[in-house]
């Protein structure tokens, strides 16, 4: 393994793998399924819905991504957390996300090739009893975060924070009538945290940037 490359993957696999006693034989096997490490640039839109296709599994090593649907932001995905866990249960590799994922800073995704990953997998119950209790974690603390959401829009309020990492707390609930719980408010209200100037929403081309193992 590249020495470059180390120090991400330590930290995968101590936040994730390690505290489930996978050994670090078991996790180089997984890590062997990887398919590049992207760098996704702010305002990049990584994932689009009814467009991209799920063929990955994919995770964010470093970065904020927002998950939107139709223009409205759902949640936000943080480090170490899987951008595509929902689609890892019962979706095929040849169907198109219903979500998209866009950059709210610049960052570093982990993709791996799902196929390939799953049938590594396969043959070790104790691997996917990992995978199914990782992805099956992180579903749950998405859906924590977008049932708050919506209760809180119920209630006449949006969600729209960039401030707390926190895995399961809602984003900051505003008034709803500024519309902050659309996508676009949400990056720009980024940008005027990072003091910078007010952008318009667009689709920016993507362009991976393979990382060798």
């Amino acid at each position: 393994m590249p020495s470059f490359l180390r120090e991400p993957f330590t930290m995968v696999y101590r936040s994730l793998f390690q505290p489930l006693k996978v050994s670090r034989h078991q996790f180089k096997r997984v890590i062997n399924c990887m398919k590049l490490i992207r760098y996704v640039k702010f305002q990049e839109i990584y994932a689009q819905e009814k467009i991209t296709r799920v063929d990955s599994l994919s995770l964010v090593l470093s970065g904020r991504l927002v998950i939107s649907q139709n223009g409205r932001a759902l949640h936000i995905v943080s480090q170490h957390q899987f951008l595509d866990s929902p689609e890892w249960f019962g979706v095929s590799t040849d169907e198109f996300f219903q979500v998209s994922a866009t950059a709210i800073e610049d960052s570093r995704v982990l993709i791996w090739h799902r196929d390939k990953l799953k049938l590594t997998i396969m043959g070790d119950q104790f691997l996917q009893a990992v995978f199914d209790h990782i992805l099956g974690r992180d579903v749950v603390k998405k859906l924590m975060q977008v049932n708050e959401s919506l209760s809180g829009m119920s209630n006449g309020h949006c969600v729209a924070n960039l401030a707390d990492d926190s895995e399961t707390k809602p984003l900051l609930v505003v008034k709803k009538g500024e519309e902050s719980g659309s996508i676009t408010a949400i990056i720009n209200r980024q940008l005027q945290v990072n003091d910078t100037p007010p952008w318009r929403l667009g689709r920016i081309e993507e362009t991976d940037q393979e990382t060798p193992v």
